[in-house]
């Protein structure tokens, strides 16, 4: 027999209306308390109709995530599934459920998002992606939808989370200079990307700031379905240039670099962008912190949501710091 409200609200002590407010996550219900009926209700494997409370609250308990374009990169790159970790792990605390947007093209992926937005069937949304003049993120702009953006946003009136990723660009390329290092190379992901433009204007505010030139074909963006075969295949024509040290800005275009020079027996000096320890031959990586990240981003859209069903307007935007560890 399944386990119900009052099953719950006697084996934790506490009334049914405050094992309600307890799936609401009622701000008025103390963390004990709220502690003491989530043990119960898992104890007792007592799950409630999210449904039938969506119908009462007007809250649908889902939030909808927007992939990038090419959405195979969400699944290439191990930055996505480690923010997605970290939505997950704190939308489970607020038992809310992840609905995945994906399309083969921008037509598909805006008649995705209409879907979710005409037919409320999310409470918000998180892009996990930026690029600007975006049609999405208008769409949702236009009907005053919940929503943030994961990366930095082309207007100061929409919530974002976020690393500064031209401080994180600028920093990766002075850890190169600081070592004596001059001819330094530049090799990033799709240059649509509003953050590999931010890492790459950190690279080269980095070069300016020591009075080294920058030269662009030292420069390099790639893109396609697999970003290590692209920057392989860019590796074997341009890094044969007189270099002392590469930043590239994710793990997956290390990964092509690093086979190249594998390949080509060339030792040079690579700095990376990651969420995790990379299991590369590289000297060092930025990491951004990402289960931080997605952490952050469902808090604050839950937050961005509230406040929308009190008719409240507030901006939220929160930096992740990163750090620099050597390998």
């Amino acid at each position: 027999m399944r386990a119900t409200i009052k099953d719950v609200a006697k084996l934790a002590g506490v009334s049914p209306s405050t094992v309600t407010r307890v799936i609401q996550n009622s701000s008025a219900i103390s963390q004990k308390t709220k502690d003491l009926v989530r043990k119960a209700m898992t104890e007792l494997n007592y799950h409630p109709n999210l449904n039938a409370r969506s119908l009462v609250s007007s809250y649908t308990q889902v939030i909808g995530l927007i992939l990038p374009d090419d959405s195979d990169v969400f699944y290439q790159n191990p930055f996505f599934p480690t923010v997605l970790r970290g939505i997950s792990q704190v939308a489970a605390d607020h038992n809310y459920a992840i609905q995945i947007s994906t399309g083969k093209n921008e037509a598909q992926r805006l008649e995705a998002i209409s879907q979710m937005v005409y037919g409320q069937r999310v409470d918000g949304l998180i892009f996990l992606y930026s690029k600007p003049d975006d049609p999405l993120v208008q769409l949702a702009i236009q009907h005053n939808f919940p929503f943030l953006i994961l990366g930095k946003a082309d207007s100061p009136f929409i919530s974002l989370v976020d690393n500064d990723n031209i401080q994180a660009g600028f920093e990766a390329t002075n850890y190169f200079i600081n070592k004596g290092y001059k001819n330094i190379a530049f090799v990033a992901g799709n240059k649509e990307l509003v953050v590999s433009q931010d890492r790459y204007l950190g690279y080269k505010n980095a070069l300016k700031s020591h009075n080294i030139p920058l030269d662009e074909n030292k420069v390099r963006f790639v893109s396609g379905f697999l970003l290590e075969d692209s920057s392989y295949k860019i590796s074997k024509k341009f890094l044969k240039q007189d270099l002392e040290a590469i930043v590239t800005t994710d793990t997956s275009v290390a990964e092509g670099v690093v086979k190249y020079l594998n390949e080509a027996n060339i030792k040079l000096q690579i700095i990376s962008f990651d969420s995790v320890k990379p299991k590369l031959d590289i000297d060092a990586y930025v990491d951004v912190h990402a289960i931080k990240l997605g952490r952050v981003a469902f808090n604050t859209l839950h937050q961005i949501i509230s406040d929308n069903k009190q008719g409240k307007q507030v901006c939220y935007r929160r930096v992740i710091p990163h750090t620099i560890t050597e390998l």
